[in-house]
């Protein structure tokens, strides 16, 4: 088949050559029937000699063919030319992201409104049961209109799949793998997708990979046992927010990081939605804080002192509780696999179950039904003596029989003791266990809950920053209950963060609503 510039395919003439991958090569082709401009993506092995690349390629079209959503590259058509498979695709017309960088770092912005649109797809596809595999810079394509296009389905699995898994065997790119891909998992889910979708938003706002090495193993390495350098630490200007959304997002353990793309999204959209400082803002909010100041201005000065002591002792305390929220993530899950209080339901089942026999007021009726037989035995071990008074009985039968009704009492007591031993089995059974699962995921929610809130807080220490350096300026100082709500915003928070990394997943929730509280009323004086 001749793929030179200007060829015909079919009903399709080629116009240019857009790239090659590992099973083919993708040209910008004319239909010449519609004259519309499309992609096409030639399998350049024959059918015959690579039957596994041909399986994969197949599996490729009937994944896009089911999906359609504005930010995947969709599916025109697929065919046979002369033994080669063909399939046609939406032509997109713009840049990779990975090109895009080779300008530099993306603002924040302009990366929060990418990702966004990639978690957008990503989040439809999961919810078809499609993991694409692959995500990375390279297969996310910006438009001149500043649409995302998630793009190459190549190694895309769907729950229906059961072949070309092979086991031992990693795919996708090694910069971007989640670690389960890198071992070689037998089953990735989206949470694999999310990880890899972490490190591009790391890459697309600092310019450089979070997990790096010499040689493929090392970055392998520092995949699976390697925390990466905060992006706040490369780029100071990144609000604190995306920094610790981004740490989360990358952790190793699948449990303790973002659980659905949804989830991600709403969290970066809660970032994106709250920046730093507008050049609103600032203005607004510092007019509200000298109002109640303007009328003594005069003596404004030496509170400005006190305040702006104060202010930067509250400040200290939230960089310490941001700090302290973004180390006990790696932590959490192991925290919330064995709580205080998941260990502590077993101690009291068996505690119980010897304190009925210790307690001085039911022991007495347990102890005769236990020691009856006792007695028992022990009238009868005296029986060789018996015999020495026999000789005045021995014509007698009916000491034999007398001796009989004595010990017959024994028989019903031991008979009776049963009965009573099943009162103390209840007090020895466990109750029962607590739904593990439901609490790791309950745990996880309140996890995920308080990175949005951590990132909402961080943009309001940003405006009030900048409303007091506008304060000082004016010799003016912040306003006292300004100060409180965010101080007991950061202390709940810390709470909330602390309570969580001991397993107390209620308080955790109970501080987090109470953050909340204070945000949102920090958020409405500052008109965010």
């Amino acid at each position: 088949m001749n793929l030179e510039i200007g060829s015909i395919v079919g009903d399709y003439q080629i116009v240019e050559a857009l790239g090659a991958g590992g099973m083919g090569k993708v040209f910008k082709v004319r239909n010449t029937i519609s004259d519309r401009i499309e992609a096409m993506k030639v399998l350049l092995p024959d059918l015959a000699g690579e039957p596994d690349l041909a399986d994969r390629f197949l599996r490729e079209i009937k994944v896009l063919a089911s999906l359609e959503h504005p930010n995947i590259a969709g599916l025109r058509t697929a065919l046979r030319f002369e033994n080669q498979l063909l399939m046609v695709m939406e032509y997109v017309e713009g840049v990779t992201l990975d090109h895009r960088l080779q300008q530099g770092p993306l603002p924040f912005p302009e990366a929060a409104r990418c990702i966004g649109q990639v978690l957008a797809a990503l989040s439809y596809a999961h919810g078809r049961g499609v993991i694409h595999r692959d995500i990375k810079p390279a297969n996310m394509m910006l438009t001149r209109d500043g649409t995302v296009k998630l793009m190459d389905f190549g190694i895309a699995k769907s729950a229906t799949d059961r072949k070309l898994t092979m086991t031992g065997t990693t795919m996708g790119s090694l910069y971007y793998m989640s670690p389960e891909q890198i071992q070689g998992a037998q089953t990735l889910d989206a949470r694999s997708d999310l990880y890899s979708v972490g490190v591009s938003l790391y890459e697309l706002v600092t310019g450089k990979h979070p997990f790096d090495g010499d040689s493929q193993f090392a970055i392998m390495s520092a995949h699976l046992q390697q925390n990466p350098v905060p992006p706040i630490t490369l780029d100071p200007r990144l609000p604190q927010g995306l920094n610790d959304l981004i740490l989360f997002s990358v952790n190793r353990d699948p449990n303790t990081r973002f659980q659905t793309a949804e989830a991600f999204r709403n969290a970066l959209n809660s970032v994106a939605g709250h920046p730093a400082v507008s050049a609103s803002a600032a203005p607004a909010a510092a007019a509200a804080a000298a109002a109640p100041q303007a009328a003594r201005a005069a003596p404004a000065a030496p509170a400005a002192k006190s305040h702006r002591a104060l202010w930067a002792t509250v400040g200290a305390l939230c960089c310490v509780g941001i700090l302290v929220a973004a180390i006990t993530l790696a932590p959490w899950k192991k925290t919330s696999a064995g709580t205080p209080q998941e260990p502590a339901t077993p101690a009291a089942a068996t505690t119980p179950a010897p304190a009925p026999a210790a307690n001085p007021e039911t022991a007495p009726p347990a102890a005769p039904a236990v020691e009856a037989p006792a007695p028992a035995s022990a009238a009868s071990t005296p029986a060789p003596v018996a015999p020495a008074a026999q000789p005045k009985t021995a014509r007698h039968a009916s000491p034999a029989p007398a001796s009989a009704p004595a010990s017959e009492p024994a028989p019903p007591a031991a008979s009776q003791a049963p009965p009573q031993a099943p009162p103390q089995a209840p007090a020895a059974q466990a109750p029962p266990q607590p739904d593990l699962s439901a609490q790791r995921a309950e745990a996880q929610k309140v996890r995920e809950e308080l990175v949005t809130l951590s990132a909402r807080a961080a943009s309001i220490h940003s405006t009030l920053d900048n409303v007091r350096r506008s304060q000082a300026a004016s010799g003016l100082g912040m306003r006292g209950d300004w100060l409180q709500s965010v101080s007991l915003m950061d202390s709940f928070l810390r709470g909330s963060n602390d309570a969580l990394a001991a397993g107390d997943t209620a308080t955790a929730k109970d501080l987090m609503e109470k953050a909340e509280r204070q945000v949102d009323k920090m958020e409405k004086a500052l008109n965010k």
